[in-house]
């Protein structure tokens, strides 16, 4: 936590020019997407910007505080650190907003907009970061050792709990009516967070388990309850169910990683 309170001030600065960019660009590039759903309260009472404002610096602040907590434990220089962090939400927040087209039968074209624009955002973001408060490691630039078993052990546990989650809990899907597409982005979000496991991976050696949560709960976790959260801003819709989707893809992922690191020591015990 001393990390905060002595970035406190960089931290604001990243944060706020980020937001900043980012609202510029989706008032040039981002058009306002209509959904065929009822909106939100607050699209109706008229406080819609305010709301996306305040949820934008909650959004950034929460990556910013992920970034201060994590970039001490990461390897190679302040800009690969921040690059890397960037790349890893920047491309996270493009890949899911194709779950609007399949759930809510938006525009493809207009989502790629708005999540083009968040994403350049995130990445400056991260760059923003890692120049500002990060620290260059005594470890180099490298991606640590991960088994391979890493990147098919994370996308299934995540595609079997979303699965879980779309047949016997009922959240909100596609599965039915778009059952190709709906498996093609859940099985390509799944390997996208298992290369960010990879991208972020750190350089701290920790039990399997105490990794697994630090990353499916802490990083990953916080920034997807957040995201997930901002469709509540649009659409009126069961705040349980928005919960209830977050609460699964956390826990898929953090056992994705908790057995893919148990596999992982397996092997590399069996090797030596």
């Amino acid at each position: 936590m001393s990390a905060l309170k002595k970035n406190g001030g960089k931290i604001l600065l990243a944060v706020f020019v980020s937001v900043l960019v980012d609202i510029i660009l989706h008032s040039l590039f981002a058009p306002r997407i209509k959904y065929a759903y009822s909106p939100s309260i607050f699209i109706e009472k008229g406080f819609f910007l305010p709301m996306v404002s305040a949820a934008l610096l909650v959004w950034f602040g929460t990556l910013a505080v992920i970034f201060t907590l994590i970039q001490t434990n990461l390897s190679g220089t302040k800009i690969m650190k921040g690059l890397r962090f960037g790349i890893a939400f920047a491309v996270l927040c493009f890949l899911a907003i194709f779950e609007m087209c399949l759930v809510f039968g938006s525009s493809l074209m207009d989502e790629l907009c708005t999540s083009t624009t968040d994403g350049l955002s995130i990445l400056l973001l991260g760059l923003l970061l890692g120049s500002l408060i990060g620290t260059d490691s005594k470890v180099p630039s490298r991606r640590m050792k991960l088994n391979q078993k890493s990147f098919i052990v994370i996308p299934l546990i995540f595609l079997i709990g979303r699965y879980f989650g779309y047949m016997i809990l009922n959240i909100m899907s596609a599965y039915s009516e778009k059952p190709i597409g709906t498996f093609l982005w859940t099985l390509g979000i799944g390997y996208w967070i298992a290369v960010m496991y990879w991208l972020l991976e750190e350089t701290r050696k920790r039990s399997p388990m105490v990794q697994a949560v630090r990353f499916g709960v802490m990083i990953f976790g916080s920034y997807w309850l957040i995201y997930n959260s901002f469709v509540l801003l649009f659409l009126k819709l069961s705040i349980w169910n928005v919960f209830l989707r977050v609460i699964i893809d956390v826990l898929s992922i953090t056992v994705g990683i908790g057995v893919a690191n148990k596999l992982s020591s397996k092997v590399t015990i069996g090797v030596d």
